[in-house]
């Protein structure tokens, strides 16, 4: 009897794990599945200032822009990663930066820190970019005033803190479930809620008098990322 009920209690665990891991395939394609709903707003507009730059003969510029739309769609559409190193999302915001710096020129200063101890740190994919690309689309492109974007990330204890602010942010924004929001900053709540647990992470939007700052807090050590 006590090596049937033995081998009961062993099925048990095995289906157990079968059903843990068929749940984690699941949030693992749920994942790669929001990383893929990033707009493809940007693209449009990256294309019509080629053209620009084109037109005008700045060809040093739209070498430029050429180069950098090249490696924005490489990291975009080769990466499957549900983690990967900051360092590697800072390079793909560069590269997106470097666009809208040729479409945007004077009007728009740049205020860039990154720790270098955080650049190892595990995060999603595009989370850095669909913050930024946010302001752009719904603040930067619908004011005509001088635009500012603050990226402040560090490390602190087993803390990764990102801070992103932009200025002249649409009043719109003020409620979270505005369609001026559209699925962006929620795309990064269900991603980050998914890969680390309400309980293990804090996203937060703030709206000031002349700035909107988003600011999360996520494990920094790999071995905290995910959830039991």
């Amino acid at each position: 009897m006590s090596v049937f009920i033995f081998e009961k209690q062993i099925d048990s665990l095995e289906e157990e794990k079968r059903h843990l891991e068929l749940k984690q395939d699941l949030q693992r394609a749920n994942i790669l599945q929001l990383n893929q709903q990033i707009q493809p707003h940007f693209f449009f507009n990256a294309l019509n200032s080629l053209l620009s730059l084109a037109r005008i003969n700045r060809k040093e510029d739209l070498v430029m822009g050429i180069e950098a739309l090249a490696m924005f769609f490489k990291f975009k559409y080769n990466n499957h990663e549900v983690l990967i190193a900051l360092k590697n999302e800072v390079q793909f915001v560069e590269s997106y930066l470097r666009i809208q710096s040729l479409r945007f020129g004077h009007r728009l200063t740049i205020h860039n820190h990154v720790d270098n101890a955080a650049l190892t740190v595990p995060i999603p994919p595009f989370l850095l970019q669909t913050i930024i690309e946010n302001a752009f689309k719904h603040s930067f492109e619908k004011h005509i005033e001088p635009a500012e974007l603050f990226i402040n990330i560090h490390k602190s204890d087993e803390l990764l803190i990102i801070e992103i602010k932009n200025t002249h942010f649409s009043p719109a924004l003020e409620s979270t479930n505005n369609e001026h929001q559209g699925y962006g900053l929620e795309n990064i709540k269900k991603r980050l809620e998914l890969i680390y647990g309400l309980e293990n992470m804090t996203f937060s939007t703030q709206q000031h008098e002349q700035f909107y700052v988003v600011t999360i807090h996520i494990p920094a050590e790999a071995s905290s990322n995910k959830k039991g």
